[in-house]
């Protein structure tokens, strides 16, 4: 199965980048930039800072671009002093829950187990769980063992999995100037749809992110779904034209 068969899904985290001004006065051009683009075409998310969910959802509420937490509680509800419960964001509005970021991997601590339960927890509170996946080293090998090991860890068990988002960010290209050669892409993000049809996930997106921006999507179109974008999307006006670049490559290729 080729990525042909899924829709585009372009999806933006902002981190903790922005303060209140800019997150709101990047959204309202956002959703203007965005009003001529048929919702037919693509899906759209956004993961804002958690304090400020709330009023994102209130500025995109009759726009198609759906609102997401960078991160989330395995539990739903009790004594976890300073979680985010999966179960009140659903019922705020959110569509989405971010999973394994190499950040919360590495400063964090989180481990495949912990990744897995918040997965599972994304999936009983109906939040489309955008789960990251990418690799230390950069020799082909290793990567592909490594990023093999982190899918069978965190997908494996999951009953009740409605859709699922694989955000392939190798680790070494976060941040930097250039994303990772579309070739280097292209084996990892078929190796990932492998993997996800041998352990019979059937819905399924898959995004590259990792330093991406504008030209990466013609590259790579065949294997990905999307693109998760970082900083290169700050600018709202470029994260616009991305998306039509987008939707304009994914329009030929059908």
């Amino acid at each position: 199965m080729t990525s042909g068969a899924n829709k585009l899904l372009v999806g933006v985290n902002l981190k903790m980048y922005m303060d209140r001004e800019q997150t709101l006065s990047w959204l309202d051009a956002a959703v203007t930039g965005l009003g001529s683009i048929d919702k037919d075409d693509v899906e759209l998310f956004l993961l804002p800072a958690l304090p400020l969910i709330s009023q994102c959802l209130e500025k995109t509420f009759s726009s198609q671009l759906a609102i997401g937490a960078q991160n989330i509680s395995e539990h739903d509800s009790g004594a976890f002093t300073g979680e985010n419960s999966p179960q009140l964001l659903a019922q705020m509005g959110c569509e989405y829950a971010l999973i394994g970021h190499h950040e919360r991997r590495t400063l964090f601590g989180e481990s495949d187990d912990v990744i897995s339960q918040k997965i599972a927890a994304s999936s009983r509170n109906n939040l489309i769980p955008i789960v990251c996946i990418g690799e230390l080293s950069k020799e082909e090998k290793s990567a592909e063992a490594e990023v093999k090991t982190q899918i069978r860890g965190a997908v494996k068990d999951q009953k009740n999995l409605k859709k699922l988002v694989i955000a392939y960010e190798p680790t070494w290209a976060i941040g930097v100037e250039h994303p990772a050669s579309a070739e280097h892409i292209n084996t990892m993000c078929a190796l990932i749809r492998s993997e996800l049809e041998d352990m019979k996930i059937e819905n399924f997106q898959i995004l590259y992110g990792g330093s991406a921006g504008e030209g990466l999507f013609e590259m790579i179109s065949q294997t990905c779904d999307g693109l998760f974008l970082g900083r290169r999307s700050h600018n709202p006006q470029t994260y616009v034209a991305i998306v039509q670049e987008c939707i304009s490559i994914k329009a030929a290729h059908l």
